[in-house]
């Protein structure tokens, strides 16, 4: 029972880990702009660290200085009187620790479900992906009543309680060394280096930029989107709501689904629901049809969940677990393509045309280029292929 109390108290944790999601419900009274593609950067960043000195520092240590990175960069940010310090706390101090503190915690966690890795990289993903969803209404509440200052210090209360109670009672599974390493076997384990020469890391490296960026782009541009069918800014908000309800209610579904079926399955079905939300999407543009917009949106959440759960199991199930700290952090970087392959590519386009089917086009190249790499990864990783390399494992 101890790894699903773990699994628990992780997927929590994962909740304040993501808080960056949350800062829409302060965008308007802190009056600043591009915070969250600057978090984006600076969360990956720290994912990215936190995997090369995973076996280099113990978890705990690790765990603790970045629930402090956190309390602090919150704590400060509600204390800032310019902009410059918002970016400094917010953007770069809370997200540098809560990147480190995620594939820290996420990493740690999955050592104790080597069975079942798709559904606990689900549940703890799920966690994340639920943020706006257990913060946006209670942190507008308190702005409305006490003001943003008092909502961003609570929130650090919070975040850095989560965090650091995770750090005390969690650990990872596996025989510590003195120097703080895990003894783990070296057969069928693929190193950084290798992972990065092999075909069938960059197929699904390029798969997964696809369909985030594509997803993430319409979650960003759904409320826009939606007041273009002319219907009300706040029908259009609720409209959006459903895109980031069904991504992460649909992530242990794909957790589920690698571990009973596979690899082949999971992302099969992530393709196929974005090939669709796309065809729904153009259906809603001709007919007019706000019905069939948020059928799409709900295609969309269904494919968005795909990626990040995906994404921790194929990499440790493909590569093996010596490495994956540090694999993992290295395919964790696709997450940064997509606000240029997504909203910004949106935007220039939208700028251009001024027509929302024109300015989405690249949609449809998006879903059909996954269709193609999911094959080519098929073939990929038959049998006999890229003997040089460990076997997966989930197929």
């Amino acid at each position: 029972m101890k790894r699903y109390f773990y699994l628990g108290l992780g997927s929590l944790a994962m909740c304040v880990f993501g808080l960056m999601y949350n800062w829409t419900v302060f965008a308007g009274a802190a009056s600043v702009a591009n915070v969250f593609s600057v978090c984006q950067i600076c969360f990956c960043a720290g994912g990215v660290l936190s995997g090369f000195i995973y076996y280099r520092v113990r978890f705990r240590a690790s765990m603790i200085a970045a629930s402090l990175m956190i309390l602090a960069g919150l704590f400060l940010t509600s204390r800032a009187e310019n902009v410059m310090m918002i970016y400094v706390c917010y953007s770069v101090m809370f997200s540098l620790g809560a990147g480190f503190a995620y594939k820290a915690l996420l990493t740690s966690v999955m050592t104790w479900f080597n069975d079942k890795p798709g559904l606990a990289s689900g549940i703890l993903v799920m966690g994340a992906g639920l943020t706006a969803f257990v913060f946006n209404v209670p942190t507008s509440l308190i702005i409305e009543s006490t003001g943003w200052r008092t909502a961003m210090t609570l929130l650090a209360g919070i975040a850095f309680g989560l965090s650091l109670l995770t750090a005390i009672i969690v650990q990872p599974r596996g025989v510590v060394k003195q120097a703080g390493t895990l003894e783990i076997e070296e057969e069928g384990q693929v190193s950084t280096g290798q992972m990065m020469k092999s075909a069938r890391f960059y197929v699904y490296f390029l798969w997964s930029v696809l369909v985030l960026a594509g997803c993430s782009s319409l979650t960003g541009t759904a409320v826009s989107c939606g007041v273009s069918f002319g219907i009300s800014a706040t029908m259009a908000a609720t409209l959006s709501m459903i895109i980031s309800l069904f991504n992460s209610l649909s992530r242990v579904f794909y957790g589920i689904i690698y571990d009973k079926i596979g690899r082949r399955t999971a992302m099969g079905i992530a393709t196929t629901l974005f090939l669709t939300a796309v065809a729904i999407l153009y259906c809603a543009f001709t007919l007019g049809s706000t019905t069939l917009l948020a059928v799409s949106f709900i295609f969309v959440g269904l494919s968005f969940g795909a990626v990040p759960t995906i994404s921790s199991a194929y990499i440790l199930t493909t590569f093996g677990k010596k490495y994956y700290p540090s694999n993992f952090s290295v395919q964790g970087t696709y997450t940064l393509f997509s606000p240029f392959l997504g909203t910004m590519l949106f935007s220039a386009l939208f700028t251009a045309t001024q027509s929302y089917p024109a300015s989405y086009s690249y949609l449809i190249v998006y879903a059909l280029l996954a269709a193609v790499l999911l094959t080519a990864l098929n073939r990929l990783l038959k049998p006999g292929r890229e003997n040089n390399l460990s076997k997966p494992q989930s197929e």
